[in-house]
């Protein structure tokens, strides 16, 4: 009897440490002040916004950085927001893919800084092709974040290397060069 017991608290515990997901709180990891609201930080993109890859897949539609957002839920496997049409996003999160805390990549999609804020100091011609997804030579680093988001960290470790890898589809990615700090050119391939 006792060793069922035993057993039964042992499956009892397994499975609820691994269907238990560690809730993280949003305006904690923002430092959001009250009242203040959250915007989208880069072009976050879809296909289907229930089914959202954190690697940000340049593929369908995306919610335009600068979007004002809600913060629904947050874990260690999923961000769930809506925008203010009502729409609800969820981003599926694996940290082990990732490579980052749940966290490090919300401060890497979300930001306090509204849309006027973010492209103040770029030149609206640039601000109107990075509005259509669009990351053309000559853009800097900061630029092609808005337009294509933190590239994942298990293809581009750093922010600080000349290439950074961005998925067009499931097997092709782009890859942005830089030379300085600006794109010098943008590489189509297969993987």
């Amino acid at each position: 009897m006792r060793k069922s017991l035993l057993i039964a608290a042992a499956v009892m515990a397994v499975a609820f440490f691994a269907g238990c997901a560690r809730d993280v709180i949003v305006p904690e990891v923002l430092q959001q002040p009250v009242n203040s609201k959250v915007y989208t930080k880069c072009n976050i993109w879809y296909q289907n916004p229930d089914k959202i890859s954190a690697v940000n897949i340049q593929k369908g539609k995306f919610l335009p950085f600068g979007s004002e957002i809600e913060v629904v839920e947050a874990s260690d496997s999923k961000v769930v927001f809506k925008d203010m049409k009502g729409i609800q996003y969820r981003i599926k999160f694996d940290d082990s893919l990732m490579m980052i805390p749940v966290e490090t990549y919300i401060r890497q999609i979300f930001t306090l800084s509204d849309k006027a804020e973010q492209v103040k100091d770029i030149d609206p011609a640039v601000v109107s092709k990075l509005e259509k997804g669009i990351v053309t030579a000559g853009m800097t680093r900061s630029e092609v974040l808005l337009g294509y988001g933190t590239p994942a960290a298990f293809r581009t470790p750093t922010l600080e290397n000349s290439t950074w890898i961005y998925w067009i589809d499931d097997n092709s990615t782009i890859r942005v060069v830089f030379r300085a700090d600006k794109v010098k050119t943008i590489l189509n391939l297969n993987d």
